[in-house]
């Protein structure tokens, strides 16, 4: 019986050496693991900005407004910044930029590429005259910009305030904005649009540089217009616009009608008030 007990209390003995060894284990791994963690943040601080970040510079966006939004100076610590977090919240809120691109090179070093919007047009209001500073860019976006963009072509939005900034506007103005890129084109470029009025419910009505005459402008589509039909509609309709003011038949026109509303491939010149 007393061998019996011996036994069973060396067992128990063994049993709690067993735990305290694996708690000791348990406890020198977190600490060695605290220690090189302390290792690895040390070599992860900022000492020379120069030599450690890349930012590119934007037109609009410097590298050190970009350096102090992602929280990027002598002392800071880059593993303890959440760039994805930094860079989704700085999109939201910086309408200018387009894409952020970070990459990290362990331990310490980090490169940071912007791409900026770039206006292709002017967000102006109807019947209102003064600069709104609004500009949109090809992927619909509005933002504002003040600098090189007096001479770009104008949306005239039908309502006051018009779209926000950071905000995408409605499928009209949209349709409006791919009119005037597509007047980008070499086969186009002699339209030479100035400014683009979509407040009337049918049909966009286009201002050329020139002669100043008028063009009522609609086609299949015009409100999908980011839809292939749309896309190749318009396109069809600018040619036949093109095709008729080069025909001389309305020169001296005051307006032209492009709308289909008439005769589908038709396009009209009203010569009231022929321009002399």
């Amino acid at each position: 019986m007393k061998n019996k007990v011996n036994r069973r209390k060396g067992k128990g003995a063994i049993a709690i050496a067993a735990v305290v060894a694996a708690v000791a284990l348990a406890i020198g791994i977190l600490l060695g693991f605290e220690k090189l963690r302390e290792i690895y943040l040390e070599q992860c601080v900022i000492t020379d900005m120069d030599e450690q970040i890349e930012i590119n510079s934007g037109k609009m966006v410097k590298s050190d407004v970009i350096a102090m939004e992602f929280g990027l100076k002598p002392g800071a610590n880059v593993a303890l910044i959440d760039f994805a977090d930094k860079r989704r919240e700085i999109l939201e809120r910086i309408h200018n930029l387009r894409e952020i691109t970070v990459i990290r090179r362990l331990p310490n070093r980090v490169s940071i590429r912007i791409e900026e919007r770039e206006p292709a047009a002017r967000m102006e209001i109807r019947g209102r005259h003064s600069y709104t500073g609004k500009v949109i860019d090809t992927d619909g976006v509005v933002f504002l910009c003040a600098r090189g963009t007096r001479m770009l072509p104008a949306i005239r939005e039908a309502t006051v305030p018009g779209t926000a900034p950071g905000r995408r506007p409605s499928p009209r103005t949209i349709a409006a904005l791919r009119l005037v890129e597509k007047c980008r084109d070499s086969e186009f470029q002699e339209l030479n649009i100035l400014e683009v009025d979509t407040a009337s419910p049918d049909y966009l009505m286009l201002t050329l540089g020139g002669s100043y005459s008028k063009v009522k402008i609609a086609w299949e589509k015009m409100d999908e217009p980011d839809s292939p039909v749309s896309r190749e509609s318009l396109k069809r309709q600018l040619s036949m616009l093109l095709k008729a003011m080069r025909s001389g038949v309305g020169e001296g026109a005051v307006t032209w009608n492009a709308t289909d509303f008439s005769k589908p491939g038709r396009i009209y010149a009203d010569m009231k008030g022929q321009l002399k």
